[in-house]
């Protein structure tokens, strides 16, 4: 595991060179406070790497990402694939038997006001969905100008294909929250199936239960039957769970495996590590 705080120069395994890039996959995860990048080999799950690129004082994390990107010669290689994984918290999914591109922009001046962002959209294909989301027109320009050939790739679609996993067995309907230090996502399926998708601004526990528990009462879902989950990275995880299970009798802490060997991924954000888990 290597985990390196902010410097011009990215101390990469030296294995990890123009010869044999091909191998790997960089994934740059494009969020305005905790922007990071990975890189793996499908094939060599001992090979993962995580970088977290912190703001400085004067600098915000993109910017800082920016400097990066010019200094190191790496990120030219010649990668087997690139994503750039958004982080947008304004999103919409739509049934794909609802959507079309020749209403597309109806859905956009519908759902988004704002004129300074992009909109991109995504295949949620295990779910049969489309989302749309936001990227800001300064992100989206310079990975236009930056990589050749790479997709963007909204960071819920990772956390919805893995657990649509058909590896994954659900009898009765599941809530999945995937906590953040600003928010929560919450997702919910029923067997096979997604049902809901959200992401909820909120910073402290007592208003991410409150979020949780009215999307939990609005679905109809049963506080004895069905079961919530909570994943990711949240300083009050304990105290979200403890106050759910005052309402749900299956609230657990989510617990999942990795293909990495030996590496620490408390710091690796949870939609940017299953999303080397996915096969999109």
């Amino acid at each position: 595991m290597f985990f390196k705080h902010f410097q011009m120069k990215i101390d990469i395994p030296k294995k990890i060179n123009p010869d044999t890039s091909e191998n790997y996959v960089l994934t740059v995860y494009f969020h305005p406070e905790k922007f990071s990048f990975s890189l793996h080999c499908p094939d060599e799950p001992e090979s993962y790497f995580f970088y977290k690129i912190n703001p400085t004082g004067q600098s915000d994390a993109f910017s800082v990402f920016k400097d990066l990107f010019f200094e190191n010669e790496f990120f030219t290689y010649s990668f087997q694939r690139i994503y750039v994984l958004v982080f947008s918290p304004f999103f919409t999914y739509i049934p794909n038997a609802m959507y079309s591109d020749k209403y597309r922009e109806d859905f956009i001046k519908l759902m988004f006001s704002e004129k300074e962002i992009k909109i991109l959209d995504d295949e949620l294909s295990p779910a049969k969905f489309k989302i749309l989301y936001s990227i800001s027109e300064d992100g989206y320009d310079f990975f236009i100008r930056s990589f050749n050939d790479f997709e963007f790739i909204h960071y819920s679609v990772p956390l919805i294909t893995y657990f649509l996993s058909p590896d994954i067995k659900r009898k009765e309907r599941q809530m999945i929250v995937n906590a953040h230090e600003k928010g929560v996502d919450v997702l919910c399926f029923s067997r096979q199936s997604f049902l809901f998708g959200n992401h909820f601004p909120c910073e402290k526990s007592k208003d991410a239960a409150y979020y949780i528990l009215y999307t939990w009462k609005q679905l109809e879902m049963n506080r004895f039957t069905d079961s919530l989950y909570v994943t990711g990275k949240y300083a009050q995880n304990t105290e979200l769970i403890k106050k759910l299970r005052l309402h749900i009798q299956h609230v657990l802490p989510h617990e999942h495996e990795y293909r990495f060997e030996a590496i620490n991924t408390a710091a690796i954000p949870f939609e940017l590590a299953v999303f080397s888990l996915c096969e999109l």
